[in-house]
C-alpha cells in the first residue's frame, strides 16, 4: 500500500530533540522515532492498558538515529490483533475470523451449497449429478459459476480430501490464437502416476502409450475406455468420471454425498 497520510510530533526533552512520525498506508500503519542527542528514548503503544508495540532509539554518543516499526493490526471486541493471527475460530460451525496480512478482519465459513461436519471441514450438501465442464478457456464449476483461464499453465480441476492421492489437472495451451488459452489435455494423478488424456484420443501412463478400446481397462484403480466420442476415466469407488474429447472435459460427480470438492471445479 502507498502512503496515504502522516502526522509528525516534535518535542524537546533536555538536550534531545525527538520526532515521532505516524504513517498511514490505508489499512496498515507504521511508527517512526527519530532522536537527536544522547541516551535512550523509548515510546510504547497501548490499547486498553495493554502493551502492543515498543519503539526505541539509544544514542550512546551525540548523534541522530531513527527506528521504524510496523504497528498495523486489527481491532475486534476492544482487543488488538497483529496481522496473520486468528481472532477467533469455531470448528463446530466452520467459522473463523482472522487478521489478514494487510490488517483487515476476514471472516471465512462454508459456502452456500456446503455444510460443516463439526470438525472445521466444509463439505457439499450433495454431489449427486454434479458436473464440472471445461471447454476452451472456460471452466463451469459444480456450483454453475463460470471462470476463464487467461494463461498457459496446468491447473487443479478436481481433488478431494477423501482421496489424497488423486488429482485431476487441466493443461491449457494456445492453439491458432496466441492470445487465448485452450484446454489441451487432462491429467489424472493417481498414486504417484500420471494418466494423460491427450489430443486425438491418445492416452499415456507416465511415459508409456496405452492402447484402449470400448472395454474398460483398469489402470491404478481407474477404469479407462475409449470410443468414437472420446476417452472416459472412472473411479467407481467414488462414482467420479472424467470424459475428454480433445476439446471439452466433463467431470461427473455422482457421490458420495458430503465429499468436498477442491480445485477449479469446486470454486472457479
Amino acid at each position: 500500500n502507498s502512503l496515504r497520510c502522516s502526522v509528525q510530533i516534535t518535542m524537546q526533552i533536555s538536550s534531545s530533540k525527538i520526532s515521532l512520525h505516524l504513517l498511514n498506508f490505508g489499512t496498515e500503519a507504521a511508527l517512526s522515532l527519530e532522536a537527536h542527542g544522547t541516551g535512550l528514548v523509548a515510546f510504547y503503544t497501548q490499547v486498553s492498558d495493554v502493551l502492543i508495540n515498543k519503539v526505541e532509539v539509544n544514542n550512546i554518543v551525540y548523534q541522530s538515529q531513527n527506528h521504524t516499526i510496523d504497528i498495523s493490526g486489527c481491532r475486534h471486541s476492544d482487543t488488538v490483533y497483529k496481522p496473520g493471527t486468528v481472532v477467533n475460530s469455531d470448528p463446530q460451525i466452520c467459522s473463523s475470523v482472522t487478521c489478514s496480512e494487510t490488517a483487515t478482519l476476514q471472516t471465512s465459513g462454508c459456502g452456500p451449497l456446503e455444510h460443516c461436519q463439526g470438525n472445521g471441514i466444509c463439505v457439499l450438501d450433495t454431489m449427486l449429478d454434479s458436473t464440472c465442464t471445461v471447454t476452451g478457456p472456460t471452466v463451469i464449476d459444480v456450483h454453475g459459476h463460470m471462470n476463464s483461464i487467461q494463461d498457459r499453465c496446468a491447473y487443479s480441476l478436481f481433488s478431494t480430501p477423501s482421496l489424497p492421492d488423486f488429482l485431476v489437472l487441466g493443461n491449457f495451451r494456445d492453439r491458432r490464437r496466441k492470445d487465448v488459452s485452450f484446454l489441451d489435455s487432462v491429467t489424472l494423478r493417481v498414486d504417484g502416476h500420471d494418466i494423460h488424456l491427450e489430443q486425438g484420443g491418445r492416452v499415456q501412463l507416465d511415459d508409456s502409450t496405452l492402447t484402449l478400446s470400448s472395454s474398460p481397462q483398469l489402470v491404478h484403480g481407474v477404469q479407462l475406455s475409449k470410443d468414437q466420442t472420446g476417452v472416459t476415466a472412472e473411479l467407481t469407488n467414488l462414482n467420479i468420471s472424467v470424459f475428454f474429447d480433445g476439446n471439452t472435459a466433463q467431470i461427473l460427480l455422482e457421490g458420495p454425498a458430503g465429499s468436498s470438492v477442491e480445485g477449479l471445479c469446486g470454486n472457479s
